[in-house]
């Protein structure tokens, strides 16, 4: 009979046993701690948002200040001068990054060591740029205007036959009334200078070309219950660059319209077409169907920095008789 042989397991040394206890301390420890810093992450990643949204909200009531101010301004202005506006006028002054006191920040001392909440900004008028959406009037074709943007086109060395392009796409979103009503439109407007990439042609080089130079303005705008036509806007030959009056005079040419703006304008603004046109070079014909002295839309670009949060938008504002109606507003 074989013999059995009895095995008899070892007790465990006083030091092993020490050494898993000290493993289990130190993997709880560990776990412990993961958890205690799982959860300080998630506390801290709530403050900021929090933190972020408080700012953003003060963001857009700062925003909405500036157009508050950007309307009392252009009333202010209205008042003033009438009819006429010229780039010496209190709305073309630009606004320094500024520090905002306590009456925007809530309550708190603010100074201007310790303030997190700043803003820039600056008026521009819109009409000193070409309103392409004149390239159709009432629904019809409009020659004179097609032809203003061809020499445009011609002036920043872009094809001019984009021009006719334009004005049939234009032609579909603004179609003729029929028995004094609008036809159905069989495509949507272009609001802004980046719809032009919708249009065949228009590539980021012609795009580029012409931002400085022209604009989508409303045909219409809605005051309160009231709506009224605001199609047909005149280019300002106080604020104009020289392209654009180049554009619309057809009998000077783009080196006249710079001696004009860099050399007459410099100086003084213009209460009238007739006077400008005696202090531009060859008293060239200034189309008052084209050209004005007055302006009735205004660009508002701005920024507005509140803690770790930035903002930079651009408004568009319509003066009319009675109020500033803001027509659209773009953040950045």
């Amino acid at each position: 009979m074989p013999a059995q042989i009895a095995t008899v397991a070892s007790p465990a040394t006083p030091a092993r046993q020490a050494g898993v206890a000290i493993v289990s301390v130190l993997l709880v420890i560990t776990l412990a701690t993961l958890i205690v810093s799982s959860l300080f992450w998630r506390e801290h990643v709530t403050v900021r948002s929090v933190e972020n949204r408080l700012a953003l909200a003060q963001m857009r009531w700062i925003e909405a200040a500036v157009l508050d101010w950007a309307s009392v301004v252009l009333r202010v202005d209205q008042a003033s001068t009438g009819a006429v506006d010229h780039l010496t006028e209190l709305w073309a002054t630009p606004v320094a990054e500024t520090v905002l006191d306590e009456t925007v920040t809530g309550g708190a001392r603010i100074t201007e060591s310790d303030s997190n909440a700043r803003l820039a900004g600056q008026m521009f008028d819109a009409q000193a740029r070409l309103n392409l959406n004149n390239l159709v009037l009432d629904g019809l074709p409009s020659t004179v205007h097609r032809e203003a943007f061809e020499r445009l086109l011609a002036i920043v060395g872009r094809p001019e036959s984009l021009a006719g392009v334009l004005q049939a796409r234009l032609q579909r979103a603004y179609p003729p009334s029929v028995d004094g009503r609008r036809a159905p439109a069989s495509a949507l407007p272009l609001l802004k200078l980046a719809d032009l990439r919708t249009v065949a042609g228009f590539d980021e080089t012609t795009i580029a070309a012409l931002e400085p130079f022209v604009i989508f303005l409303p045909k219409r705008v809605r005051a309160g219950a009231a709506e009224f036509a605001t199609e047909n806007t005149k280019v300002n030959v106080n604020t104009a660059p020289p392209e654009v009056l180049a554009a619309n005079i057809t009998d000077s040419d783009l080196q006249a319209a710079r001696r004009f703006v860099e050399g007459v304008r410099q100086r003084t603004f213009f209460a009238s077409l007739d006077v400008a046109r005696s202090r531009f070079d060859g008293s060239p014909t200034l189309p008052a169907n084209l050209l004005s002295v007055g302006s009735d839309f205004f660009l508002v670009r701005g920024m507005v920095r509140f803690g770790r949060v930035e903002s930079q938008s651009e408004a568009l504002l319509y003066r009319g008789a009675r109020r500033v109606e803001l027509i659209w507003q773009h953040r950045y």
